[in-house]
């Protein structure tokens, strides 16, 4: 399945929604409160750092399943680079809010990795 949708947060719930009919219809038996959240917290980075909260930009997430307990999404967006070594959570004792997205991301999925594509955008793919 893909998904392909701008960069505005009013997308989220719709996001979230096709994330988990995707789980159900492939009876994939998985968390899918964390599925959710960590595919959630990656869009509202992209559209944070990647887009600058312009509200028109293009995201694709591609959903795939592996196994009846695994399945692979692979998110695409085609704004500005971050460095991938500065992709990081921040320091988990710094009590402040925000900054624990790449964290939950992490805590969540088996893999993730981050790949810089063409001339612009990054694909972050999680395998849960």
């Amino acid at each position: 399945m893909i998904l392909e949708f701008n960069s505005d947060p009013a997308e989220l719930k719709n996001v979230r929604q096709k994330v988990e009919d995707f789980c159900k219809k492939n009876q994939i038996k998985v968390n899918i409160l964390n599925i959710k959240l960590a595919i959630d917290e990656a869009v509202q980075n992209i559209i944070r750092y990647a887009y600058k909260f312009d509200k028109t930009k293009k995201i694709t997430i591609k959903l795939e399943k592996i196994s009846g307990d695994s399945f692979k999404a692979e998110i695409r967006d085609f704004g500005q680079r971050v460095p991938i070594d500065q992709i990081k959570h921040r320091a988990l004792d710094d009590i402040k809010p925000g900054g624990l997205g790449v964290h939950f991301i992490k805590s969540i999925s088996k893999e993730m990795a981050y790949e810089h594509k063409d001339e612009a955008g990054t694909l972050l793919t999680l395998v849960f």
